[in-house]
């Protein structure tokens, strides 16, 4: 990992709203992200409105730095308490920034506060199949692939393949 990381995790605030919901509702972006329908104003607007005061999950806006350009988001997701383990998902939905390396760093960075500041043991991720960026970003972060859950999500008119990848806390 780099000295001077090229983004930093930021805590999700309404000032990410705007880019988030057109990132959420842009077609390609959903297609990866495996959403089947647009998100509204009002549903979008419920869905922060809930997350304050939750414990399954913790929001980051991705930031470039420096600069603090808001280029995507990454979040622990299902979080487990008793087991010590979380999903994690991730969308860097600024175009411009893809193939720079930016998720790639914004996943390890999730996975030092899953492991440092949550004490996790585990985070894992699925992938559709047809996401090699995502399946990249992953690898080099230190995700292992786990196993295949074969023809698991409909995508685009058929069943799509989702690997498992996770990573585990080094004791």
């Amino acid at each position: 990992m780099a000295a001077d990381p090229a983004v930093s995790l930021r805590p999700f605030g309404s000032g990410h709203l705007d880019a988030t919901r057109t990132w959420i509702n842009d077609p390609e972006l959903m297609r990866m992200l495996g959403r089947a329908a647009p998100v509204s104003d009002a549903e979008h607007e419920r869905w922060f409105a809930g997350l304050h005061g939750r414990t399954d999950c913790v929001y980051f806006a991705v930031e470039t730095s420096p600069g603090a350009r808001h280029v995507g988001n990454v979040w622990l997701w299902a979080l487990d308490w008793r087991h010590r383990k979380a999903e994690l998902r991730i969308v860097i939905g600024d175009r411009k920034w893809h193939g720079r390396g930016l998720g790639t760093e914004a996943i390890s960075l999730a996975c030092s506060h899953a492991f440092d500041a949550l004490n996790l043991h585990r985070v894992y991720a699925y992938v559709l199949a047809f996401n090699s960026r995502a399946l990249r970003s992953f690898e080099k972060a230190g995700f292992v692939e786990e196993g295949v859950l074969r023809k698991d999500r409909w995508v685009d008119g058929r069943y799509s393949d989702v690997h498992v990848l996770g990573r585990l806390k080094i004791s």
